[in-house]
């Protein structure tokens, strides 16, 4: 008696384990997703904050990139 014909066992192997690691991927992201949801919806956001964020006007640089470029007066000089 010879060996059955038919498929490659490795081949299917190969296939079935990708299939397996999609499936793998596909759950962690939407695990992680579902999760994101949850927190999402227990603990929402309050529409209106007390202080809301805006860069100060007063002249200063300090919240205009200062970082990285130099003053007036410094580019100036």
């Amino acid at each position: 008696m010879g060996r059955a014909r038919g498929y490659s066992t490795a081949a299917l192997d190969r296939a079935l384990g990708l299939f397996i690691l999609a499936v793998y991927v596909v759950s962690i992201v939407g695990l992680a997703g579902l999760v994101t949801y949850g927190v999402i919806r227990l603990f929402p956001t309050r529409d209106k904050p007390d202080k809301p964020d805006q860069p100060s006007d007063d002249g200063t640089g300090e919240s205009q990139g200062r970082l990285f470029r130099r003053s007036k007066r410094e580019a100036t000089s």
